[in-house]
């Protein structure tokens, strides 16, 4: 018997990664404010673990929610606490001024090699929002 309890353990199926992430909306579809306040804090403490485990491995869709959600002075802090982390594919799903704000605050070398990682769609999104003379420099190092 104990065998059979140990092998419905071995086959029993894992959490689905995205079901984790569900509870961050509200019922109407809004972002929870009481996650908005938990993210607050830890871009605060610079807590880079609690924010890549629970910011991190959002859908670029719920990141996008996110981002527009957070107190503006909060994004870029959060794009760089997350680094790697950060899908920057995430930034297609904000509105234009959103974009520009967290990307105006990156060096061009980082926008250049985070739009590497991205489909060529996307990345042509992020690109004609930016100045002339940033999408040259860019579009150089690419």
């Amino acid at each position: 018997m104990a065998n059979d309890s140990f092998e419905e353990l071995n086959v029993a199926p894992e959490p689905d990664e995205k079901a984790e992430h569900a509870d961050i909306y509200t019922e109407d579809g809004a972002v929870r404010g009481d996650f908005l306040a938990m993210v607050g804090a830890a871009i605060a403490d610079r807590d880079v673990i609690w924010l890549r485990r629970n910011v991190g491995n959002l859908h670029i869709s719920e990141l996008g929610d996110v981002l527009e959600a957070i107190m503006p002075e909060q994004r870029s802090a959060l794009v760089h606490l997350l680094g790697d982390d950060f899908d920057f594919a995430a930034l297609t799903e904000v509105d234009e001024t959103i974009r520009l704000e967290i990307v105006d605050q990156m060096p061009n070398e980082a926008i250049a090699a985070a739009l590497t990682d991205l489909d060529s769609d996307d990345a042509v999104y992020i690109l004609e929002d930016l100045d002339q003379e940033d999408r040259e420099e860019i579009l150089a190092q690419l």
